[in-house]
């Protein structure tokens, strides 16, 4: 029985692949075959854009860091024990102008202004005895004049009664001569203590002048015992505090003005040339009075965008390290409120310094702007342009041309090849209304057929970009996004462009 029991078994599973390969050989033969179709005869599949004149007036930008526009050490004049000292004197406080900082011990500073003005009191009295000593002075040598006339005449009378009336003796004569000489000596000494005078009143001048200076430091000192806020200001730094002794000419404490904030601005140097004529650095450095334009300075957290209003006062360097032009942009406090510019605007901040923010910097107006997508320039140089073939009826059917175009300045997403009133010896030679190939090309040869993707021409090019799946033992794995509807269907009969084969090599070998 078990060995009947196997031949069956055996001859069922023969008698089932005997079946199968019958019906798979069946299958196999009676299966359609495929259409053919040769891929060179196929034109290329490309999507275009027209282009047009527009009017640029794309701003800027740059990047800059908020600093302060003025910052000052608060260094005490004098030295001594601090009596008083503000509280609120932290990091990060918020002090009006005019609030009282600091107040060094004024007793010293004090009796040295009451010596001083002591001193100064008593030369300006020594001025006013040597004006009243000169004035006593000349009416007593009015009298002594008087009186040496009187004995000149009285001399002269009793010489000649002796000579002539032979009236008197010799001894009468020379008494009345010496009360002469006595009274020129008393005449001459008077005149010599007036001719002094002059003198004594010069040197007590310069003293009183010495002693009003030494008064007048002394009282410098006294006010400099208080020191009290400039402007108003946030605190930077504080390092003395109430019974602390301070030296002059050594710094207690850092303030930043809150009037007005700076940003030095980066910017590329090529981009000089774009900027308004009112900013540009020329005219920064003739200082021409007018308006100036507005500059946008924004900063963003946690998806919302705050702005700022400012202007350009200053073109500063050139940036060795970095090879940036910097533009001094400044923001004063009226403008330094935000305004939001995405999301709700429940919380507006203030700028605070260390900021890195971006600025929009306005531009002259380009009139008849012609823009080309940047990714469809070729060597710099190249675009490509979709002419209708004159051989064939299809108008979807055309010939790839090639125009050159300057790249005069990057624009987003686009570059500006060309605009009205253009100078320089730059050609252009795309015009507006031409179709430019925005799909990716491998190798593309002028005058090749090409076909257009679709009625409607494709206004852009989406670029595959290479996405994160997941992590296979710590090694990420790359998956291929999906296709759109402007990407050739067929990598190996239109390859890809350039830009994404070097994105996916970056990302594998990164890996």
């Amino acid at each position: 029985m078990e060995r009947t029991r196997r031949t069956i078994n055996a001859a069922l599973a023969v008698t089932c692949l005997a079946f199968g390969s019958v019906a798979c050989a069946w299958l196999i033969s009676t299966k359609p075959a495929p259409p053919k179709r040769s891929i060179f005869a196929r034109p290329l599949e490309v999507a275009v854009s027209p282009v047009g004149r527009t009017l640029e007036v794309t701003p800027v930008m740059g990047h800059g860091t908020v600093r302060p526009k003025h910052q000052v050490n608060i260094v005490p004049q004098v030295s001594g024990r601090l009596v008083y000292a503000l509280k609120d004197l932290a990091p990060g406080n918020i002090i009006p102008k005019g609030e009282l900082l600091f107040e060094i011990d004024p007793t010293v500073y004090e009796s040295r202004v009451r010596q001083a003005e002591a001193e100064t009191r008593r030369l300006e009295a020594s001025l006013e005895r040597a004006d009243q000593e000169m004035t006593n002075l000349d009416e007593r040598i009015a009298n002594a004049e008087q009186m040496l006339a009187i004995d000149q005449q009285d001399y002269i009378t009793s010489e000649r009664l002796h000579e002539i009336d032979q009236v008197g003796t010799q001894r009468d004569v020379d008494l009345v001569r010496q009360k002469l000489l006595r009274q020129k000596d008393a005449l001459i000494e008077l005149r010599s203590r007036r001719s002094i005078i002059p003198h004594v009143k010069l040197e007590t001048q310069a003293q009183l002048e010495a002693a009003r200076a030494r008064l007048g430091q002394a009282t410098y000192n006294l006010e400099n015992t208080k020191i009290f806020c400039p402007f108003d200001a946030r605190v930077e730094l504080a390092a003395a505090y109430e019974s602390q002794v301070v030296t002059a000419h050594f710094s207690i404490a850092t303030l930043t003005d809150m009037s007005a904030f700076e940003l030095s601005v980066g910017i590329d140097p090529r981009e000089l040339r774009w900027l308004d004529q009112a900013i540009r650095p020329s005219a920064l450095e003739r200082e021409e009075e007018g308006p100036q334009p507005e500059v946008r300075v924004s900063w963003s957290l946690h998806g919302q965008e705050f702005a700022w209003r400012g202007s350009v006062t200053r073109f500063e360097r050139v940036d060795e390290a970095t090879r940036t032009a910097r533009l001094v942009v400044e923001v004063r406090d009226v403008d330094m409120v935000a305004t939001v510019a995405l999301g709700s605007d429940e919380s507006r901040p203030t700028l605070a310094i260390g900021m890195h923010c971006r600025v929009e910097l306005p531009v002259e107006p380009l009139t008849g702007a012609l823009l080309v997508p940047r990714h469809a320039i070729y060597d710099n140089r190249w675009a490509y342009v979709f002419e209708p073939d004159p051989d064939s009826r299809d108008s979807r059917i055309g010939l790839l041309a090639r125009r050159e175009v300057p790249m005069l300045r990057s624009v987003g997403d686009s570059v500006l090849v060309d605009y009205a009133g253009r100078e320089g010896t730059e050609v252009c030679e795309l015009g507006p209304g031409e179709r430019v190939v925005v799909s990716p090309l491998v190798k593309p040869v002028v005058g090749m057929r090409v076909r257009l993707r679709d009625e409607q021409v494709a206004s852009a090019v989406t670029l595959p970009t290479v996405k994160l799946s997941r992590r296979r033992n710590g090694i990420p794995i790359y998956r291929e996004p999906a296709r759109t509807a402007t990407q050739p269907e067929d990598h190996r009969a239109h390859g890809s462009h350039p830009a994404v084969m070097g994105q996916l090599d970056l990302g594998l070998g990164g890996g």
